[in-house]
């Protein structure tokens, strides 16, 4: 059986970077949160670096840390959550061949680049306070990875969303294909540039 992708579960990294973004984005002034989203961004880089669990340990090339986007605060949007259809089910293939089952959490509404977008949610655990979101955008190949990204975070409850595009990042699959990982779906398009987050590995 391949490795899983929900082995970063168990990276220090990954409980840093996925504290409630909306629950403390209004308190920060932007210089402040884009001091901390560049923090999360060089632990998980010390991360993969050291760990263990890190999808380069078996990759014979040096490790010089991930590539990113600048952190801009015009991608981290604010979404209203369409709760239609929470609570189904979706299956999906993982890289490996592998169903996995997703229980729909609704769809995040927001507005980027003058368009209106729309993206499923699901829900990562059962009691309902984290959210998976895995999308393509009009970046990938040439800029990010052809497969998609993916947004994981808690939410602390209510219908208000912040959706943070530059804490977006690449399926471990991207840097080592013994790693087994969700595929997005090719209908989970957001039709527009999200210049945001993590970038295909190896562009300059």
């Amino acid at each position: 059986m391949g490795k899983s992708i929900w082995v970063w579960l168990l990276l220090p990294f990954f409980i840093g970077c996925q504290a409630p973004v909306e629950e403390r984005a209004g308190a920060q002034s932007d210089s402040i949160y884009m001091a901390a989203v560049t923090h999360e961004r060089q632990q998980k880089d010390g991360a993969f670096a050291m760990s263990p669990n890190s999808p380069f340990r078996d990759v014979k090339e040096e490790f010089t840390g991930l590539k990113y986007y600048p952190v801009l605060t015009e991608y981290k949007v604010a979404c209203r959550w369409d709760k239609s259809h929470s609570g189904d089910t979706f299956v999906f293939p993982d890289s490996k061949g592998q169903k996995r089952n997703f229980t729909l959490a609704g769809s995040f509404i927001f507005r980027m680049q003058n368009r209106e977008c729309k993206i499923p949610a699901y829900f990562e655990d059962s009691a309902k306070t984290s959210f998976f979101i895995m999308f393509r955008d009009s970046t990938n190949t040439m800029e990010t990875y052809q497969g998609g990204r993916y947004i994981g975070f808690r939410h602390a409850g209510g219908d208000d969303i912040m959706l943070d595009f530059n804490r977006a990042f690449n399926p471990y699959c991207h840097y080592n294909h013994n790693y087994a990982c969700p595929v997005v779906p090719a209908t989970h398009f957001i039709p527009v540039f999200i210049r945001a987050g993590e970038r295909r590995y190896g562009v300059e």
